[in-house]
């Protein structure tokens, strides 16, 4: 009953993403919760999701006391529909095993010209 009254108390991020050079495939991530029920996250896990019939979560690293981070995606990311997902904790470590909060953004599309035009220069 424990871990269940704790998933209970999660809250549901707002993850936004916007393509700051689509070239290169960079993003802005950010991430927020309900004003009424405002938290400050010591640290924020993020992930790219690969969306389809298996859907796989790949880490992309780790974001101390901040609710907005900028990615580099891989270059050899095939073109399809992605999200990110975010998991922000309380503590400073995110170690200890409580998720305090978890995200994902809306879907986005990789298209195949974005990697052919990052070595077209």
């Amino acid at each position: 009953m424990k871990d269940r009254a704790g998933l209970e108390e999660r809250s549901a991020l707002r993850v936004t993403v916007d393509f700051t050079d689509a070239a290169h495939r960079s993003l802005g991530v950010g991430w927020s919760v309900d004003a009424a029920t405002y938290r400050r996250f010591e640290s924020a896990r993020i992930f790219l999701v690969a969306l389809g019939s298996r859907p796989c979560r790949t880490y992309l690293g780790l974001v101390d006391g901040q609710d907005r981070t900028s990615i580099q995606l891989p270059e050899a990311l095939p073109a399809g529909a992605y999200a990110i997902d975010v998991d922000a904790y309380g503590s400073a470590s995110w170690g200890d095993g409580r998720l305090d909060a978890r995200g994902r953004s809306p879907v986005f599309t990789v298209e195949p010209e974005a990697a052919e035009s990052a070595g077209a220069d």
